[in-house]
């Protein structure tokens, strides 16, 4: 429909053009020639071409009746040619050529169908006149002697109109032909385009995107539309389209390799790889540059908690002989500094220190006592545990803890179905323990915590939301690494405890945070069915 109301546009221009050349040319040169009939009659004639050319141009521009703006025009040309012809002599007329210029068009837009008719019409139209002619009924027509005149004059007009449509048919349905077969071309080759795994993003030479197959707007989270003559450096960074513009291909063969980090349209971070060459035109000239992307997040997070578990394993081989150290030392100091306390008569100064000397050990004792348990080797009892009421449990017992105040609120959104897990149904409380630990420390001045049950596929996912201070791109990444706490007397070792008991149940954690826009931690573990 879009090629079709161009090419109707096209046609209104090109026909006002023609009938301004031809008849202004009629006007100027040949009014002496003419009959005065005739010469009164081309000014009204040009007159009604162009209004009805302004009423087809505001019709096509505010309606999408574009075969009633075709009808209209073909029928008002053929009438208003008709009466040029009959006006200016019939048979002897100058202006019969512009019955080719129907079917020509005609046969071009409406293919055989509208050539056909256009042919029918204008042979069926110069007939008549022809033979008004011949009866005397025509203004200005010279005397036809013998009907045979008329005969062969018909005859041969209708011979050059069948050639012209004959020609013009056989052209538009080459045409509409071959536009077919590069359809087809064109979206085979969109389709194997789209089917590559890959991104396929093309750019010109100033590094603004030109194409993007269906891969590279999901990788990349726009919209093919969205993405045109947007410069990469947009999606990547400065640096990718720098190294990209500087490369020089002619003396390096081997494409352009570049791991990076970009975000897409929701802000969301991804990890992709980048493998960038030259592309040329039919004619060996640069042209841009064609990439070939990979989404890599998932495998540079394997990596990242390869790297973690690697970290943390280290660390708690090393600060597990230490906390075995410290804690001997450290009972035998916190029963000294107790004997010393009850038997000595201190000042008041005095006792405030040993008062805070004892609570100083004890919260030492905790980190120490917590350390332990989290480097050393867990006994994992896996039984079919329902993740509902275990939730509803823990939440119960949290409610009632001291770090649990009137200004915190917890919401729990049960899934339809029922979770069912296999579990250590201990240490899953632990997990849901210091989560809700962690989201209420990060409201100090209240807030909402809800926790989402829900079936995703065949596994159970945990979706726990807080309203808090949320966390920074670093914090995040940092979260489940022991002794690195976001919270004033926080030992640091409460998510990396979640971190390790989740990896043990073969699930998977993963944290979505803003500063100031609180947290998402989504858990999610294989169902037992």
């Amino acid at each position: 429909m879009d090629e079709f109301k161009k090419k109707l546009l096209n046609l209104i221009i090109v026909r006002l053009v023609l009938v301004s050349l031809v008849l202004g040319f009629a006007i100027f040169t040949l009014s002496q020639q003419v009959s005065a009939l005739e010469f009164e009659f081309l000014q009204p004639f040009i007159l009604a071409v162009y209004a009805l050319s302004v009423v087809y141009i505001l019709l096509w521009k505010y309606t999408d009746r574009l075969r009633l703006i075709y009808n209209l025009q073909f029928f008002f040309d053929l009438i208003l040619i008709s009466l040029l012809i009959f006006i200016s002599g019939g048979i002897n007329s100058l202006y019969t050529p512009f019955y080719v210029l129907i079917i020509v068009y005609a046969s071009l837009l409406k293919h055989r169908e509208g050539g056909i008719i256009a042919l029918t019409l204008s042979i069926t139209s110069y007939s008549s006149i022809v033979h008004l002619g011949y009866l005397g009924w025509v203004p200005g027509g010279a005397e036809i002697g013998s009907y045979s005149l008329i005969v062969y004059r018909i005859s041969l007009n209708t011979l050059g109109f069948m050639g012209v449509a004959m020609l013009g048919i056989y052209l538009s349905e080459r045409l509409q032909s071959a536009r077919q077969e590069l359809g087809t071309a064109k979206v085979v080759h969109q389709t194997i385009v789209d089917s590559i795994r890959d991104g396929l993003i093309t750019l010109d030479l100033e590094g603004r995107i030109t194409s993007c197959n269906r891969t590279g707007e999901e990788i990349c989270g726009y919209a093919l539309q969205e993405l045109l003559l947007k410069p990469i450096s947009e999606l990547l960074s400065e640096s990718v389209l720098e190294s990209i513009l500087q490369s020089d291909f002619e003396s390096n063969e081997r494409a352009l390799h570049i791991e990076c980090w970009s975000k897409t349209k929701t802000g969301e971070p991804r990890f992709v790889g980048l493998s960038c060459s030259p592309l040329f035109s039919h004619d060996h000239q640069q042209t841009g540059y064609i990439l070939s992307v990979q989404d890599l997040t998932e495998i540079k997070k394997r990596e990242q908690e390869v790297q973690l578990q690697e970290k943390m394993a280290a660390i708690g081989q090393l600060a597990a002989g230490l906390a075995h150290e410290i804690r001997n030392p450290l009972g035998s100091l916190w029963g000294s500094i107790q004997v010393l306390q009850s038997e000595l008569h201190l000042s008041d100064e005095k006792a405030r220190l040993f008062k805070i000397i004892i609570g100083e050990c004890k919260r030492l004792n905790k980190i120490v006592g917590d350390f332990l348990v989290y480097a050393g080797p867990r006994s994992t009892q896996l039984k079919r545990i329902d993740l509902l009421s275990l939730v509803q449990e823990t939440v119960d017992l949290f409610k009632n803890s001291p770090e649990f105040h009137g200004r915190h609120s917890i919401e729990i959104h049960p899934s339809p179905e029922p979770l069912r897990c296999l579990a250590d149904s201990d240490q899953f409380r632990q997990v849901v323990w210091n989560i809700l630990q962690n989201g209420v420390r990060a409201m100090p001045s209240g807030g909402k915590l809800s926790i989402q049950l829900r079936q995703m596929n065949s596994r159970a996912l945990l979706s726990f939301t807080d309203d808090g201070i949320g966390m920074s791109s670093k914090e995040e990444k940092e979260l489940f690494q022991p002794f690195l706490s976001g919270f004033k007397n926080g030992s640091g070792l409460g998510m990396a405890i979640v971190y390790e008991i989740i990896q043990q149940h073969h699930g998977k954690i993963e944290i979505r945070s803003q500063r100031n826009a609180g947290t998402v931690i989504d858990i999610s573990l294989p169902l037992e069915h």
